[in-house]
């Protein structure tokens, strides 16, 4: 593979600086905002078998204009190495580390497919919105798990096919055109927009995308000279081809029934006799508007067992339950029914039983404990199981692993 593959990805970085420049890390707005892949507010997702610690090696793959300072900025004690190909997005990685003067952070510009020459490896990697543009995905994701530790773990975020179809349909329109990124065709993809449809596939993309609030934004969503989408079986076929093993998603609540379908309906059980794989797909295509997908993979000698959650059997009585949601009040006539709730996802009902064991989690007591603890009486890893797994699903608890 050539250099002049990503030439034309490596120009438009170049102009139009993206993600759109932070100019000061310690601001309140920034950080409140939480990129999903930060590994110290998912580290259970990520290394659901380890205690957490912060003097790791990061690599941000694909670090764009702010991503690597901000890894650096909110965990000084981790050694972080930031790679871009664009020299104005590292321009700017490096006001922010001159101006909060991080030490920790060193930045690279080179093509991912390079990485190896670094001659570090790495206990996290972060490659988000990145590996989409790549000529051959594949081969930066093997590059990205040559450098990673045995017990690493690599986060991705990769473009959704479904939910970006309105997002295909524009590029095509503007290739019709003949539109480049001058700023005359960004002006003109706005004037599009404008006058499109409001029945048209793109209208919820918009809607949600923060991209389109801004001209980097839309030559990155509408202009873009490479880009692809993945599907969910194609998430989990790009880790097996790059020679790594998929783990698991970052937010589950995508991908299982429980937060999206109506509980006492055949429909939800039909759904749920289901293999896990057939259920992610299932819901991807339910869902109809994942523009994205987050999930995680790691070395293939990286024991399953250390990672992967099970609740067919009963081993799952030994993990570490910990909370991801809060106790919210509830109007219900119900006793003993409570309503939990994580940010921005809606409030779920937890019945009696449900509500009893929750209330045990701390971090501390495994499920087997909090069962004891909670005083109810009968089958320990039937309501167990009913309970903590809807919990994991819903990604309202993190699991910690013996």
């Amino acid at each position: 593979m050539s250099k002049s593959a990503n030439a034309a990805v490596a120009q438009q970085y170049e102009k139009w600086v993206y993600p759109f420049p932070i100019q000061d890390l310690s601001t309140p707005e920034v950080r409140a905002k939480w990129d999903g892949g930060d590994y110290e507010r998912n580290w259970l997702t990520f290394f659901p078998n380890k205690e957490f610690r912060n003097d790791i090696d990061v690599l941000v793959a694909g670090c764009g204009s702010n991503a690597a300072a901000r890894y650096a900025f909110n965990h000084p004690p981790a050694r972080v190495t930031g790679i871009d190909l664009s020299a104005t997005s590292l321009a700017h990685e490096n006001f922010l580390k001159e101006k909060h003067g991080l030490n920790n952070l060193s930045l690279h510009q080179m093509r991912i497919e390079e990485v190896a020459s670094l001659g570090k490896t790495f206990d996290f990697i972060d490659c988000s919105g990145v590996l989409h543009h790549l000529p051959d995905p594949v081969a930066g994701l093997r590059a990205l798990g040559s450098v990673l530790k045995p017990e690493g773990t690599i986060a991705i975020m990769v473009y959704g096919q479904y939910g970006r179809t309105g997002v295909y349909m524009l590029q095509e329109m503007f290739r019709l055109m003949g539109l480049g990124q001058s700023e005359e065709d960004v002006a003109m993809v706005k004037q599009t927009l404008a006058a499109l449809p409001k029945s048209h596939a793109v209208q919820g993309y918009v809607e949600r995308s923060r991209d389109t609030k801004y001209d980097a934004g839309l030559v990155d969503s509408f202009l873009h000279r490479q880009d692809r989408a993945y599907t969910v079986q194609q998430c989990v076929d790009f880790a097996k081809d790059a020679g790594l093993s998929f783990m698991h998603w970052w937010d589950n609540i995508l991908y299982y029934p429980e937060g999206q379908l109506n509980m006492d309906h055949p429909f939800y059980r039909k759904v749920n006799t289901m293999p896990d794989s057939d259920i992610w797909q299932f819901m991807e295509l339910y869902n109809g508007t994942l523009g994205q997908h987050g999930f995680c993979v790691c070395r293939p000698d990286r024991p399953e067992s250390g990672y992967r959650a099970d609740f067919s059997g009963d081993a799952f009585m030994n993990y570490i339950p910990v909370s991801r949601c809060r106790e919210v009040p509830r109007r219900t006539d119900r006793p003993g029914v409570i309503g939990v709730k994580r940010e921005p996802h809606p409030v779920y009902n937890l019945d009696e039983a449900s509500a009893k064991l929750f209330r045990q989690i701390d971090g501390k007591k495994t499920i087997r404990e909090c069962f004891a603890a909670s005083e109810l009486t009968g089958d320990a890893v039937e309501q167990c199981r009913a309970a903590f797994r809807h919990l994991w699903r819903l990604s309202y608890i993190f699991v910690k692993l013996p």
